[in-house]
Parts: C-alpha cells; sequence; structure tokens
C-alpha cells in the first residue's frame, strides 16, 4: 500500500490573528499546507480562520472540546460540526473552516455546505489544525454521519446557480450506513478533495450533474472537480460516481467498493454526466483493489467508463486483484457501452498502467475513435482464459459510435499457466487501426492465440513488429484465424517485423518485472520506431532503436 494515501500527522497553525469581537481575521502567515496537499490552493493568506473542537466517538483521549458560544479563535474553539456548518455559509472567499486534530465531530441537523462567495481564485476552505492541548499523535478530524447521512453535501436546492471555490483536506470521514461522503449537484465547480479518507458511505463521491431548471449564469455542468491523495474503501455502492469536464482523480486509494451490486457497482465509474459530453478527465495514479466483492471474489469491473467522453486520460494505475478470489465480471479497466442511449468515446488515452490479476478482460475499449492503449502492463494467473486486451471488449448498439483508428502497442503482457485466450484483440470493426511493438508471453498449454488481427488487411494503418510466444504449447496460433506466424504473414500481408518468440521478461514471478531481462532479450531493439510510443513506462526516452513491450530497456 502507498505511503502517500496515509493521512498525514504532522500539522501545525502558524497564522498571526487579530480578534475583534467574534472575528477573527488572518494577517500573517496562512494555514501552511502539509506536503501531500502542497499543490491544492488553500485560498488567501488575508482569510479568516474560524476553529471547531468536539470530542466524540473516535477521538483522542486528550480531546478537550469547544463550545458553541465561544469566539471560535484557536484557544477557544467552537464545537460542533452544526456550528462549522452555519459558519460556513458565512464565509469570506478566502476563509477558513477548522476542525482540531484528534477531535471527533457528529453530522445532525444539516449537511449542505453551499457559500456563493467562494471563488476558484480565493477558495473557502475546510481542514485541519492542531489544537492547544495535542501531544503530537492526533489523527486527522473524524466526521461521522448518521444513516443515509452525507458528510458534506454541496448541493444548492431549487434550480442551478454556480458556486465555486472550495477546498477539503486533511479530514477522516467514516459512517456505518451513510448515503454519501461528498455529494457534488447543481453547478459546483473547482472543488478540491485532498488527502481525505472515506469509508463506509454508499457512495465515496457523487458528481451528480445538475437540476434542468438554471438561475442566470448557471450552465449547469459540474466542471474541475478534483480527488487527490485520498482514500475511498467499504462503499456499497460505488467508490466514485459521475463524469464531468475537467475532472480529476489522482494518487487515491480504493479498496471493496461496489460491493451491493456486484456487476453494476465498481470502485470509479465514469457514468454519464445529464448525456453530454464529458470533456478532458483524468484518472491518473491509483490503486484499485477487490472490486464488487461478492462471496470472497471480485465479480463487477473496478475501473469502468460508460457515456459520452472525449479526451479522457487513465495513466499510471495499478488495478489489481487476487489470485483465486475473481469471477468472470472482474475486469480490470473497461472503457464501453451500457447504456440504452447512444454512447460515444474519443480521444481516449490508457497508457503506463498495471493490471495485475483481474479477470477475463484486463483492458477492453468499444466505441472508440481515435483511442490510444500504450505502455501498460499485464499480468493474468487467474484460471481463466480471456482476451486481455481487448478492442471491442463487447457488441455494441447500433446508435453507438463505430470504432475506428484504435492504437495499440508496447504494452507488455504476461498470461500464466492457469490462463489462455487472447493476447492482443484487435478486430471486428473500423479502419485505421494499429498493432505494434506489444511483447506477449504465454506459459500455458490452453487454446491460445498472440493476436486476433482478423479484418481485412485494408482495416490496418499498421501491424507488426510484435514479439509473442507460448513456449509450453509448441506449434500455437499466432491469430485467431490459426497457423503460425510466418503462415498468417504469408496470408494476411501483416505482421512484418515480427518475432514468434520469449520476449526475454526478466521476471514473471510477484512482483512482476516484465522489463527486459537483459540486452539479448528478444523484446530489445524489436520495435518499430515509426510506430513506437515516444516514452515507456517509466517516461524513459525510446530514441531510434524502440524495444517491444512497455520498458525500454
Amino acid at each position: 500500500m502507498r505511503s502517500t494515501f496515509l493521512l498525514p500527522a504532522v500539522l501545525a497553525i502558524s497564522a498571526t490573528l487579530v480578534v475583534c469581537g467574534n472575528s477573527t481575521t488572518a494577517i500573517a502567515d496562512p494555514l501552511p499546507i502539509p506536503e501531500v496537499c502542497a499543490d491544492v490552493p488553500m485560498g488567501h493568506p488575508s482569510g479568516r480562520v474560524r476553529y471547531f473542537c468536539d470530542c466524540g466517538e473516535g477521538a483522542d483521549s486528550d480531546c478537550v472540546p469547544g463550545s458553541d458560544g465561544a469566539a471560535g479563535v484557536l484557544a477557544t474553539p467552537r464545537r460542533s460540526y452544526e456550528a462549522a456548518r452555519r459558519t460556513f455559509e458565512a464565509l469570506q472567499a478566502g476563509d477558513t473552516i477548522a476542525f482540531c486534530r484528534g477531535g471527533a465531530f457528529m453530522q445532525s441537523v444539516g449537511n449542505r455546505w453551499v457559500n456563493a462567495r467562494c471563488q476558484a481564485e480565493n477558495r473557502c476552505v475546510v481542514r485541519d489544525y492542531v489544537p492547544t492541548w495535542a501531544s503530537g499523535d492526533e489523527g486527522a478530524p473524524i466526521i461521522r454521519t448518521p444513516s443515509r447521512g452525507r458528510a458534506f453535501s454541496l448541493d444548492d436546492k431549487g434550480r442551478a446557480s454556480q458556486e465555486e471555490g472550495y477546498t477539503f483536506m486533511n479530514l477522516d470521514l467514516r459512517s456505518k450506513s451513510g448515503d454519501r461522503g461528498f455529494f457534488i449537484y447543481n453547478d459546483i465547480d473547482d472543488v478540491d478533495i485532498c488527502n481525505v479518507s472515506i469509508d463506509r458511505f454508499k457512495i465515496g463521491v457523487h458528481v451528480a450533474g445538475s437540476n434542468k431548471k438554471r438561475k442566470p449564469g448557471a450552465d449547469g455542468q459540474n466542471d474541475r472537480i478534483v480527488l487527490k491523495h485520498s482514500r475511498i474503501t467499504n462503499s456499497p455502492g460505488q467508490g466514485w460516481l459521475g463524469s464531468c469536464d475537467d475532472c480529476a482523480i489522482e494518487d487515491s486509494y480504493f479498496e471493496n467498493n461496489g460491493f451491493e451490486k456486484p456487476k453494476f457497482n465498481h470502485n470509479i465509474y465514469l457514468s454519464d454526466s445529464n448525456k453530454r459530453v464529458a470533456k478532458g478527465m483524468r484518472i491518473v495514479g491509483n490503486e484499485l483493489y477487490r472490486s464488487a466483492i461478492l462471496n470472497g471474489k471480485c465479480e463487477g469491473v473496478s475501473l469502468v467508463v460508460h457515456g459520452q467522453k472525449d479526451g479522457l486520460l487513465i495513466e499510471g494505475n495499478l488495478v489489481r486483484e487476487d489470485v483465486g478470489a475473481v469471477g468472470r465480471g472482474c475486469w480490470g479497466i473497461a472503457v464501453d457501452t451500457g447504456y440504452r442511449s447512444g454512447e460515444s468515446f474519443r480521444n481516449v488515452v490508457i497508457r503506463n498502467n498495471r493490471v495485475i490479476n483481474v479477470g477475463p478482460v484486463s483492458i477492453g475499449v468499444n466505441a472508440c475513435e481515435s483511442c490510444l492503449i500504450e505502455n501498460n502492463v499485464i499480468v493474468q494467473n487467474q484460471g481463466l482464459n480471456g482476451r486481455h486486451i481487448a478492442a471491442p471488449n463487447r457488441k455494441r448498439d447500433a446508435d453507438d459510435l463505430p470504432m475506428s483508428h484504435v492504437t495499440i502497442r508496447n504494452n507488455s503482457i504476461y498470461v500464466g499457466a492457469n490462463s489462455g485466450g487472447i493476447g492482443i484483440k484487435l478486430a471486428e470493426e473500423g479502419t485505421g487501426h494499429r498493432l505494434a511493438n506489444n511483447a506477449i508471453l504465454y506459459a500455458g498449454s490452453e487454446r491460445w492465440a498472440c493476436v486476433d488481427a482478423s479484418l481485412p488487411a485494408s482495416s490496418y494503418a499498421s501491424v507488426g513488429h510484435n514479439v509473442c510466444a507460448a513456449p509450453a504449447k509448441p506449434g500455437a496460433d499466432w491469430d485467431m484465424k490459426g497457423g503460425r506466424l510466418a503462415d498468417w504473414q504469408a496470408k494476411t500481408s501483416l505482421g512484418a517485423g515480427s518475432r514468434e518468440s520469449d520476449p526475454g521478461f526478466r521476471s514473471t514471478s510477484a512482483p512482476h518485472d516484465l522489463s527486459a531481462a537483459n540486452a539479448s532479450a528478444a523484446m530489445v531493439g524489436a520495435g518499430d520506431p515509426g510506430e513506437a510510443s515516444s516514452t515507456d513506462i517509466r517516461g524513459k526516452a525510446r530514441g531510434a532503436n524502440p524495444d517491444a513491450g512497455a520498458y525500454q530497456r
């Protein structure tokens, strides 16, 4: 587990304050930013800070509660979640609500956190602080909700009205049967959620669209919602649900989400967004584990995308499951159709991901135009035959976008002895496809083909310089149409520069190093320079002599 997912324990308050009645104005240093959230905007240095401390269930043994009748300064904080929520409604842009580290709060009367004065460039902040009674071992402030409660509901009632500029950071949200950790609805823009733990809510973060009726100045869209350095765990519904323009899920950890309806729920679900195209979403640097668990097995896709997307980036994620703990519905990454209305995916990039021991589809797409799948590492040791990269991975409906111009290059795939199937499928429909510079090794003896490139040769812009072998299955088919590499090349005029050779991976045992074992490995220098990715999975430039697979030696 990555240490960046842990809530930091060392934070301090160093603002110089002037107290005038019940107002508290910072005139020197703003609240310091923990390193893990250093790139999260914090609001203006001259903003006011309001302090709150309660000592409910799970609080530190040293905890000293405040009073809602107090001034709300560092020495005499106010107490309750409800007082903090109501104070938030009155903040000016740049102001801060600060909950005490080591404290524990309970959401009671209301859960709406709305303020039309906050600004994207001058944010209202909700975060932690170190109280005067602290001994140094205090955890992030705990915020609990009752049954069906929401920790933070960013949703103004009625017609959609544009609001923006919220930062939530260094918080620990807990519930036994809560509804939402964060609910974002009705034209909310520019929200950062950083270093927040969200546990046992039905949905961790829900970006839910807007009412159709709008107030002047509202476009009805939620834009630039960013979740980073956070943990979402044990959500029976979804870990993340929703889509929005320029929104991001980065460097976060998801585990055991989606178990209420395993085939329909997921760790991350980029669903439709008001039946419109969501542009510029990023899913980068996350770890996803134990998706949609039923009877001890993963039964749902861990990262799924439906609807209409343009410019989606899925990069640098680790998607993994345990051997023996998956069903056939446990796919890794799927950008594909799932609705009755028409769906489309344009300019999607899926790169530099590691997908380890999921079900029969590790990475799959359909209805995809100008989509790129590159530099991914796939390891499959489950007892399931599959299509380890599949385009398409399922049939589309007539009103979905036809697939075309899909590029699958420089991926490394190891399929263990208990599995089988097809290394890479790029077939069925479309033109302008490219399948190049991939490295594939199959260790078993089941039914197997290195690739399925069974469209007419004119459908492909390039197919070649792939390296693949099945040492335990002599005479294994290269292509789904049957036959060895040389036979397939002669029949189709495809596959130039490809090699029917063991790629030479360094280690196919955990922790699975699919880089080249040495300079004489078959994958070294086997790539086509004109088709190669510019850098490898680690960011290393490939140069004039690219290797096949995700790594450049």
